[in-house]
């Protein structure tokens, strides 16, 4: 089994990549399926601005995109911070994407450290955040219902949750106090 897997971004290249679509030909098992923390870069022309998602094929493809890590079944989590502003010298953004963990609290704790080390703590110290959690089991029939090949809406995945807000977190329908605690007891303030 894998291990814990962990992928960081900060703002800095600019890649053009090309994407290959897929169609799958026959209904897949569930069991058939992979997933993969890919990096996605827009041109330079279009702001260059790279992002991190969680791409899922069926087993013994590799997602289109450049592959950063393939994900054992277990919570994932995403983050992405901004800190400063613009009125400041200018905005300051993070992401991460950690995948694989046993808990959801682990999955948060690891996200949440890794960001920090990569982007000079702009997780803990952000302006706001955008974090979504879920556990992926690669076996939930519900999976193969979903696109392949493409980024994964986390928040289809089950017991997934998410917390968009200003830090300190507020709680609101955009981060319900669930979520809200779940981050507070694992290192956002």
């Amino acid at each position: 089994m894998l291990a814990n897997k962990v992928r960081i971004f900060g703002l800095s290249a600019a890649v053009l990549l090309g994407a290959t679509a897929y169609a799958p030909e026959r209904a897949l098992a569930a069991s058939d399926l992979s997933l993969y923390i890919v990096q996605q870069c827009a041109s330079l022309s279009q702001g260059g601005r790279c992002h991190l998602s969680l791409v899922q094929t069926p087993a013994g493809m590799t997602a289109s995109g450049d592959v950063t890590q393939t994900c054992a079944p277990g919570w994932l989590a995403h983050v992405t911070a901004e800190r400063g502003s613009v009125e400041k010298g200018g905005v300051n953004r993070g992401q991460a994407v950690v995948c694989g963990h046993a808990e959801p609290a682990q999955a948060l704790r690891a996200l949440l450290q890794t960001c920090d080390e990569q982007t000079l703590g702009i997780c803990r110290d952000a302006n706001h955040v955008n974090a979504q959690w879920a556990y992926w089991s690669g076996d939930d029939a519900a999976l193969k219902q979903l696109p392949m090949d493409a980024p994964l809406a986390i928040e289809q995945l089950p017991q997934a949750q998410q917390c968009a807000s200003a830090v300190p977190l507020v709680e609101s329908v955009a981060c319900p106090p669930q979520a809200a605690v779940m981050l507070r007891q694992n290192g956002l303030r």
